[in-house]
């Protein structure tokens, strides 16, 4: 591995990289200390690095020295792990060259063999320094939950962030606006400006922690969930057995192939595009206004082509 030269660009993803490297190229070590003074960071950034991140790569102390043990850091993956590792390293092309070039880095020099007859084709966004820094403060406040303030299309908000999730290609932040009675909201990453993070603290009950976790679309809503009770036509069921909707249960099926599934959401466009994606093929049985929904859709359709 190449000796690593030092640069200006002290972010979480470059710094993680810059630490593994100095001390992969080393035999001896190096202490807290010095790897503080190489990046021009503190000693207790370079602790939470090291403790946080990098001994689950292989990162060893010996006495006040750190180093790379090569065999924590490659011989324990299995091939169903470097497997993984190659899947994400696909996706992370698909985030951006700038994301791409640092998430490679790092997945590299934890399998060691990314050379890998895998491919993934994700429709991301991509993601440039500026925008990695701003995931970095929001993932922080999200930890230690602190209120942050941003710019957001010419307005300032103050909220209780409490997750980042990645629906359809794109980044969000979902969170509690301080100002509206702490209702839920939900913004795009890339377009939060101006952010600050405030000494403010807030708890968020297990309640929410719980209803949070089935998030499965930017349309979700943090109040109780429907059902929907869907017909399968036989010639798309295998998409819904390969890849079943979040809380899907399956309910019968018919002699001809067809299934009947249902699922809980809370907010009809959670479901609408995927019936209308699969339309023909697919039909709402219950309720009975969401059908008619689409009837009305797919009726104002027809008349207008």
């Amino acid at each position: 591995m190449p000796q690593i030269t030092k640069k200006d660009d002290n972010s979480k993803f470059q710094r993680i990289n810059t630490i593994y490297k100095l001390l992969a190229n080393t035999t001896v070590g190096m202490t807290i200390t010095e790897l503080a003074n190489e990046l021009n960071v503190s000693t207790k950034t370079i602790q939470r690095d090291l403790y946080e991140v990098l001994s689950e790569f292989g990162a060893i102390k010996e006495g006040r020295y750190w180093k790379i043990n090569p065999k924590i850091a490659n011989d324990n993956l299995g091939a169903n792990e470097r497997i993984v590792l190659g899947i994400l390293d696909e996706m992370a092309k698909n985030a951006g060259k700038v994301f791409y070039s640092k998430a490679h880095t790092l997945l590299s020099q934890v399998s060691q063999q990314l050379e890998h007859p895998i491919f993934t084709s994700v429709n991301s966004e991509s993601l440039n320094d500026e925008h990695i820094e701003l995931f970095e403060q929001i993932e922080q406040a999200i930890k230690y939950k602190n209120e942050i303030t941003f710019s957001y299309q010419d307005y300032d908000f103050l909220v209780k962030p409490l997750k980042l999730v990645f629906f359809d290609g794109f980044w969000y932040m979902l969170c509690f606006d301080s100002k509206a009675k702490d209702t839920f909201k939900k913004f795009h990453l890339k377009s939060i400006q101006n952010l600050k993070r405030l000494e403010n603290s807030f708890e968020v009950s297990q309640d929410i922690e719980e209803q949070l976790r089935h998030a499965n679309s930017i349309w979700f809503e943090l109040k109780e969930p429907f059902s929907v009770r869907l017909f399968i036509e036989k010639d798309v069921r295998k998409y819904f057995e390969r890849k079943p909707l979040p809380s899907q249960m399956f309910m019968g099926e018919d002699k001809d192939g067809s299934m009947e599934i249902e699922v809980k959401i809370t907010h009809e466009m959670e479901i609408l595009p995927i019936i209308n994606y699969y339309i023909p093929h697919i039909k709402v049985l219950e309720p009975q206004w969401l059908a008619d929904i689409v009837k009305e859709k797919v009726t104002r359709y027809l008349k207008e082509l």
